[in-house]
């Protein structure tokens, strides 16, 4: 991966050039910002660059030995770790029903959850890393590995075998790198494990972070690393990359897929070919808020939630963000902020009906029973009583005065 091949992001790529020649490469880094925008690719190409044995002035190479590696992500000084979890037991290859061999050891063992790493996964990985041209994204990373409605977790075994395995000495480059990729799903037992090796790792060696979520993140993990936070991509170059790789698309449809992307590569690409589920969102969210509007709608609640608990939780974590961007959106509405309101036509429309109940004295109370919402489900709380207490909420808080 080389800059030249990320979407936008041009300040945050002058910004890790210039921390390489200035001589000011920390040893751990968090790429931090919301959604696809690129931060785990600016990371590969980082590192890249770092090892690169022929820079030019503003990219890595490309063609030395140890470019070539990392475009194969074949290199023996580059690492990675990701949330994994058991398989669906309905896969042939369920990690649950079936020995697995060992990387380093080549032994095969019966593993469970506990002991599941990332590097069982890793043929899985490289290959989802050339499907999403090293954009992931995690919803779709389960679907690859066939987790299921499970949540992937870096658990206190893969905390071990990063020490472990990044303990040597670079093999071939001038550092080594271990990229992980969102470390908030590290339990605790695991980032305290790790907190050492953070704060002090192995000579020559460069740790990545690659977050959305800061807060998500032990408080003392976060103060061992200097923190690069990345912007989402400027809606002009969402709009040139559309351009030019779906060429036929009209201009309409390229103005709701930069809209509804808000900065996120993988949200654009995704409503090409999903702007039916995008629009089902829309149609969930337009027939709950009727019935925590109405009075007497507690069947209908009822109804919904059953509905929405039988979906995964990513699914649910995706409703309750788009659910929370039109409360948002509602909120500029009301108060006469057309020019950034960032809506579809479909949703335009029916927000100025909407808009007057989502207002000052109710916003911020809204917006915080939703982010709790989104956490609580990560922490894979019940979906059904979640829902449930949520709808009730919302349902008095939208009855409040403006």
């Amino acid at each position: 991966m080389q800059f030249k091949d990320i979407v936008g992001q041009e300040e945050a790529k002058k910004r890790l050039v210039q921390s390489v020649k200035d001589g000011r490469i920390s040893h751990a880094q968090l790429f931090l910002g919301k959604g696809v925008n690129g931060k785990f690719a600016l990371a590969v190409a980082y590192a890249q660059y770092i090892n690169c044995t022929q820079k030019t002035e503003n990219d890595s190479c490309g063609h030395c030995p140890s470019c070539i590696k990392y475009q194969a992500m074949s290199h023996p000084d580059l690492f990675f770790s990701f949330p994994v979890n058991k398989k669906s037991s309905k896969s042939a290859n369920s990690l649950s029903e079936e020995p697995n061999k060992d990387r380093s050891s080549g032994v095969s063992k019966t593993v469970s959850a506990k002991d599941l790493i990332s590097t069982m996964f890793y043929k899985d990985w490289l290959s989802y890393l050339n499907e999403k041209k090293y954009y992931p994204e995690l919803q779709s990373w389960y679907q690859k590995i066939d987790i299921e409605n499970k949540q992937g977790i870096i658990n206190v075994e893969e905390a071990r075998r990063i020490i472990q395995d990044i303990s040597y000495k670079p093999v071939e480059a001038a550092f080594k790198f271990l990229i992980m990729w969102q470390p908030e799903k590290m339990n605790i037992n695991a980032a305290n494990v790790l907190l050492k090796f953070f704060e002090e790792p192995p000579e020559n060696t460069i740790i990545l972070l690659v977050a959305n979520e800061k807060d998500q993140l032990l408080k003392t993990i976060q103060s061992r690393f200097q923190i690069i936070n990345i912007p989402k991509i400027a809606d002009k170059d969402l709009e040139v990359f559309l351009k030019n790789k779906y060429p036929d698309l009209s201009d309409v449809e390229l103005k709701e897929a930069v809209v509804l992307a808000n900065g996120d590569l993988q949200k654009a690409i995704s409503y090409m070919g999903e702007s039916e589920q995008m629009k089902e969102h829309f149609r969930l969210f337009q027939s709950w808020m009727r019935l925590c509007v109405n009075k007497g709608s507690l069947e209908g609640i009822k109804d919904f939630v059953e509905k929405i608990s039988r979906i995964g939780r990513e699914q649910q974590k995706h409703f309750l963000n788009y659910s929370l961007r039109i409360f948002r959106q509602s909120l500029l509405v009301n108060y006469g902020h057309p020019s950034i309101t960032r809506l579809t036509p479909y949703e335009s429309e029916w927000l100025e009906k909407f808009a007057p109940f989502v207002h000052i004295n109710n916003s911020l109370s809204m917006v915080e029973k939703f982010e709790n919402a989104i956490l609580e489900i990560g922490r894979n709380a019940s979906p059904a009583i979640l829902f449930m207490k949520l709808s009730l909420d919302v349902s008095v808080l939208l009855k409040i005065a403006k």
